[in-house]
């Protein structure tokens, strides 16, 4: 195996698109069901609305524009995960070529391999999925801004930075850190004196203000969710450092894999200067804190020559940018955490360890030899793969009860073809649990309306004089809440006197073993007006 054909940039791209095709083909045939995130989504991206029960627009309306385009089969979500986790990479690349060598930067980059959130959790296209496209990028953008000033750039940061505020309010914690990072530096301040910087505001607003103008028309819905995060039931020791200290160690225990990975870059015997052993170096090429308005990906260092010399010294604008956008975004949300008793989800880290990789290899710059370069690829190649399998074989094992094996597409076939042969026409409404009526609506041919939770203030899109008119199907499934063995909330009986109630029926879960406890579902039909 010789590095010396093999540029950083041959290599980022070899592995990056093999990367993504693994992670793309692996859920497309090895689940049946989308997960539950993307399936909302999908439910939620039925209607193109400025805003939705948990998040505001983007997530949904990427999802409805990916089953657009493949006619609504799964496969399109995970492209969109790989689409969203290629350009994470990317943008890491870019800023690392930037800042540090192009062997260096690759290494940044494929840790990041080692890291579930671009892997495993990827697969369910959500929220946090599109912040992991946008919160590098952003960085780039904010990088190539401050020290080129050219208005390209500040226009794609604006606009990137709107696109993920919509993506997620969590986005404001970047940007804060962003904006503390330009107030800390000489050449951030001097971007105040620039119109581009405003310009970029200027887009951001644009981009951000239909969703907030359409909160007061719809009882500040995504705004009321975050708030629910603040948990007043937990202990004050609990909500004041508990859950920020559990998050602070997920999210190390998740930094774990790239940890390793780096350390078959990073151990190992200083080469010597010799003719036969090509040395990777350190300091040709790039330069930190370079200006250049270049966009391409040609290598000015990209051989592994003789050159031994001491590592790189970071200037106080890089140094500042890799510490305060790098891991800014992790300290605040800690800090918000400690002072609010916010709680946290572990899958908020989701994006917010982009730059770590690129902040670990420029504080410890390990010397380079292709002996460790090539060991170093072998891991991350190894590492993917077994990555790779134990995810399939985590899911195609009988007996899972992972999501990927849920039989909801024949819950749903049944649930619609019940509903035609009572009432003779479509099915407009399913109303029920969250999960529930998502997969539903996600997977019945007459794509149904969805009442979540039986409440129209979490489905604002539901008219409902129109539910009551043309009807509904209730549904109640397997793990979820209330449980169909448990049957229909005395409440819903009282507000719905007609409603036709079956009785609780059962199917096997797909890749079932024998034995195994089947999946059941109740379902109940709220009759159309006329009949």
């Amino acid at each position: 195996m010789s590095l010396k054909p093999w540029s950083p940039t041959r290599w980022f791209w070899g592995l990056v698109l093999a990367q993504m095709l693994l992670w793309f083909l692996l859920p497309t045939f090895v689940r049946h069901v989308t997960p539950m995130d993307s399936t909302e989504g999908a439910m939620w991206g039925q209607y193109l609305t400025w805003g939705y029960t948990r998040d505001p627009w983007l997530n949904a309306w990427l999802t409805r524009l990916a089953l657009t385009i493949s006619n609504n089969q799964d496969w399109s979500i995970y492209l969109f995960s790989q689409l969203a986790v290629g350009t994470a990479f990317w943008s890491v690349w870019r800023l690392g070529k930037i800042i540090l060598s192009p062997w260096h930067a690759l290494i940044a980059v494929l840790i990041l391999f080692g890291v579930q959130y671009y892997t495993i959790a990827a697969v369910d296209f959500n929220d946090n999925v599109c912040e992991i496209a946008l919160w590098p990028l952003m960085a780039l953008y904010l990088y190539r801004a401050c020290t080129t000033q050219r208005l390209k750039h500040w226009i794609l940061l604006g606009l990137l930075s709107g696109l993920a505020l919509m993506a997620k309010y969590y986005t404001a914690l970047p940007l804060f850190a962003m904006l503390i990072f330009m107030l800390a530096t000489a050449k951030g301040r001097a971007c105040f004196k620039s119109i581009g910087l405003y310009l970029a505001l200027l887009i951001f607003i644009v981009t951000s203000a239909p969703h907030f103008i359409w909160l007061p028309f719809n009882d500040y819905i995504t705004i009321k969710y975050s708030f629910d995060k603040v948990d007043s039931y937990a202990s004050l020791l609990d909500r004041h450092l508990g859950y920020a200290f559990h998050f602070f160690l997920a999210q190390l225990f998740t930094f774990l894999g790239a940890c390793i990975l780096f350390a078959f870059a990073a151990i190992g015997k200083k080469g010597q200067a010799r003719e036969h052993d090509y040395l990777v170096d350190f300091n040709s090429g790039s330069g930190s804190g370079s200006n250049s308005d270049s966009d391409s990906d040609s290598d000015s260092d990209s051989s592994c020559n003789n050159s031994d010399q001491n590592k790189k010294q970071l200037n106080h604008f890089d140094q500042c940018f890799l510490w305060m956008v790098g891991l800014g975004p992790f300290i605040l949300t800690l800090l918000i955490s400690v002072i609010f008793g916010w709680k946290l989800n572990t899958m908020w880290g989701t994006p917010l360890q982009s730059l770590w990789g690129l902040v670990l290899v420029a504080v410890v710059q390990p010397d380079l030899t292709c002996a460790k370069l090539k060991r170093f690829l072998i891991a991350v190649i190894t590492v993917s793969v077994l990555i790779g399998v134990g995810y399939s074989l985590s899911l195609m094992r009988k007996g899972s009860h992972s999501s990927a094996n849920f039989p909801v597409r024949a819950i749903a076939e049944k649930m619609t073809t019940e509903w035609h042969r009572r009432y003779q026409t479509k099915l407009s409404y399913v109303a029920g649990p969250n999960k529930a009526v998502s997969y539903m609506a996600r997977y019945s041919k007459d794509r149904p309306r969805a009442l979540i939770d039986w409440r129209s203030t979490r489905s604002p899109w539901v008219n409902m004089d129109d539910f009551r008119e043309k009807g509904a199907a209730f549904i109640l499934i397997t793990k979820d809440s209330p449980d169909p063995l448990q049957g229909f909330p005395d409440n819903i009986r009282a507000e719905y006197p007609n409603l036709i109630v079956l009785p609780v029926a059962s199917i096997s879960w797909l890749r079932a073993k024998a034995g195994q406890t089947p999946f059941y579902y109740r379902f109940a039909f709220l009759p159309p007006y006329n009949q």
